[in-house]
């Protein structure tokens, strides 16, 4: 079970989009945070005013936190389901407020709901009905200014899906409390009893790791568990009776330490044993809140929350924290917890404080704290294998290159939460976003025979505002982040648009690279043909250029969609031809209408070694009865050599470099629209 979670829960959009959206809100943990900290700090030099002020400070941004957390999340689904942001985003926000309310889960003296999970689950029903019901295109034929027809759908669509979830929601709460009379009770849990002193921990971590705040739900435990530390400690001055084993500090110094979940030991166990930098920024930046025993940043920053493999040892580390404790005290190696003391007090000092100045406190706390590493350890370094190389850019507020009609659900690459995005992919996405547009280039196949273009391989190209031309290097870092699909859309919809200003010359054509991850996209094939049958381009004069990885990925979900898509008359080509290693078995299965013979071939063609596996090639191909291109020929040599074989449709720069459009009309190799007309 463990072994299948380890392997299927990094494929869950739903834990990525969470974990991303906790990364986001991490600076307003830990603002709050410190200004907690701050707080105590003030009052231990009895600057009282400014302690309430920075008390009220957290308590407020606290208050905020679930609120932001269904706004970026329902931000992160609209955006992965292509569905209007503004429309999700103001349902779900509607919705958390009115269904809290009608629940009761306004805490007291709160005019802010706190509830984590409803923060989660309500964006995720909104954004299903938005999905289900497409209310977003209800006016979109309408002859409607754009912004009137937007207010309109807006309207509409939020009335529609919130009156929906609230009549699911008064049904769920009518059937729960009214018909089942089901009450959300607590065991009755005795004080005194190490059992019930593991159920109690248990139950709190359980309810932490989904976002509510045990310590409310649990709260009449740990006021016995005071009534009855006050009650033996006034006891002892008066010469009677002992104090018992379990008290309030018992649970904040063994079981308490960095927080819940004695997270004090996977922070310092992620200092100690990370391999991804950004899990050591923050564990750095939350050791110090760890160390006055405030968790939230962990807690979120990991995350821990709605995490299932971290989950695991959230729960273990404090209950073994106190079992251990639990013993020790039993056994009079330590002594029992005396007086009551700050649950901020560091730890350490807090054990040696507890008992009375006892050394052996102090100790054991180190113990727990070790114990608590080595049950962290295999836990978290399988989270840090998975975040090493990868990224998750569902965590940005903006998507460069979206259409409300693709659904890249299957490929972005979502994996379990972290906090180490791939921030150099990441960052040079943005900055050729803030410096320039992306625009197409067009490098043309020329056949020897007819001495003439007879296609134009299009190619993505970034031009900066002063004018400079980057090379598509950039596309690794679109890999990285998982937006390839989105790339891959927007060059085949500009492309596609504009031959269709040339799609009257029935011998014009272009070829358009597409990545593995499109193709298996599920909508890949409808919008595909959605965007050619609402322009000129007619379906014969499209090419699509796919690479050996594609075949590997899926290969009987790849064999279904190109026959199809060679039966809408579209030519297929095996683009990089003899660059894999199993290129030849895949001409066996697969059919191709072109076969691209890569240039890696033609390098070694001074050797009659060379020149025997560039003729194998060809004849591979030749089997086939595809056409056959040679790419990257850029001497004299080079295309007497590939012409002697019989081969005429030749790419490279011995014939045409890539060039923007402009260029391509004035070499005469398509015919402006003036020329045309005339």
């Amino acid at each position: 079970m463990f072994t299948y979670l380890m392997k299927n829960l990094p494929a869950n959009k739903y834990l990525a989009g969470i974990s991303n959206v906790f990364i986001m809100l991490l600076p307003v943990s830990l603002i709050s945070s410190f200004s907690l900290l701050a707080s105590n700090g003030a009052t231990l030099f009895e600057w009282n005013y400014i302690s309430d002020e920075l008390k009220t400070i957290s308590v407020l941004i606290a208050q905020l936190f679930p609120v932001l957390l269904v706004v970026f999340f329902a931000q992160y689904l609209a955006s992965l389901y292509k569905q209007p942001v503004i429309a999700v985003i103001t349902s779900s926000v509607l919705l958390y407020f009115i269904i809290c309310l009608q629940w009761e889960l306004l805490h007291k003296g709160s005019i802010i709901p706190i509830n984590f999970p409803f923060a989660i689950i309500i964006p995720i029903v909104v954004s299903f009905i938005y999905q289900y019901l497409k209310l977003w295109s209800v006016f979109k034929d309408s002859h409607l200014p754009n912004v009137v027809e937007r207010s309109i759908n807006l309207v509409f669509s939020v009335s529609i899906v919130s009156s929906i979830c609230l009549f699911i929601s008064y049904c769920l709460e009518y059937l729960i409390l009214e018909v089942l009379h089901l009450q959300l009770t607590m065991p009755k849990l005795n004080p005194e009893s190490l059992v019930d002193g593991v159920i109690y921990e248990f139950i709190r971590g359980i309810l932490w790791s989904i976002g509510i705040n045990g310590h409310i739900i649990l709260a009449s435990y740990k006021i016995e568990l005071f009534r009855i530390t006050s009650e033996s400690l006034a006891l002892i001055e008066l010469g009677m009776g002992t104090m018992p084993i379990l008290t309030s500090n018992f649970y904040d110094f063994y079981t308490g330490m960095g927080g819940s979940g004695n997270t004090l030991s996977l922070v310092i166990c992620v200092l100690l044993f990370a391999k991804n930098k950004g899990y050591r920024t923050l564990a750095k930046a939350a050791l110090l809140l760890s160390i006055f025993n405030i968790n939230e940043p962990i807690l979120y920053g990991l995350p821990i929350m709605f995490n299932p493999i971290m989950i695991i040892p959230f729960l273990l580390a404090p209950i073994a924290g106190l079992i251990i404790a639990y013993f020790a005290t039993l056994w009079e190696i330590v002594p029992p917890i005396m007086g009551v003391i700050s649950w901020m007090t560091p730890p350490i000092i807090g054990g040696y404080l507890g008992t009375n100045g006892a050394i052996s406190g102090s100790i054991l706390q180190i113990l727990i704290l070790l114990i608590g590493i080595a049950i962290y350890y295999p836990f978290f370094m399988r989270m840090d294998k998975l975040s090493m190389g990868r990224t998750a850019l569902d965590s940005l507020t903006e998507r460069f290159f979206s259409s409300e009609k693709i659904d890249t659900t299957k490929a972005i690459g979502s994996y379990i939460p972290h906090l180490s995005i791939n921030m150099a992919a990441q960052k040079t996405i943005e900055h050729l976003h803030k410096t320039g547009d992306f625009i197409l280039y067009y490098q043309p196949q020329y056949d020897i025979e007819k001495q003439k273009v007879i296609s134009l391989e299009v190619l993505i190209r970034h031009r900066s505002y002063s004018g400079f031309i980057s090379p598509p290097s950039f596309i690794e870092s679109f890999s990285e982040l998982g937006l390839l699909p989105e790339l891959d859309f927007w060059v085949l919809e500009k492309a596609i648009v504009t031959a269709s200003l040339y799609a009257d010359d029935p011998e014009f054509k272009i070829s358009v690279n597409i990545s593995p991850e499109t193709v298996l996209v599920p909508t890949f094939l409808s919008t595909l043909t959605q965007l050619v049958n609402s322009n000129a381009l007619n379906f014969t004069q499209l090419e699509l250029e796919i690479t050996e990885e594609l075949l590997i990925k899926d290969e009987k979900e790849t064999k279904k969609t190109l026959n199809k898509l060679r039966s809408l008359g579209i030519t297929i080509a095996l683009d990089d031809f003899g660059s894999g290693y199993s290129s030849i078995a895949y001409l066996s299965r697969f059919d191709f209408d072109k076969v691209k013979i890569d240039r890696s071939l033609l390098l070694n063609i001074e050797t009659e070694r060379g020149k025997k596996l560039f003729r194998l090639a060809v004849e591979l191909g030749q089997i086939t009865g595809a056409n056959i291109v040679v790419e990257g020929a850029e001497s004299k040599s080079e295309v007497d050599f590939i012409q002697s074989l019989g081969i005429s449709c030749i790419q490279g720069f011995f014939f045409y470099k890539p060039m923007p459009l402009e260029e391509i009309i004035k070499l005469g190799l398509v015919k402006s629209i003036d020329d045309r007309v005339t």
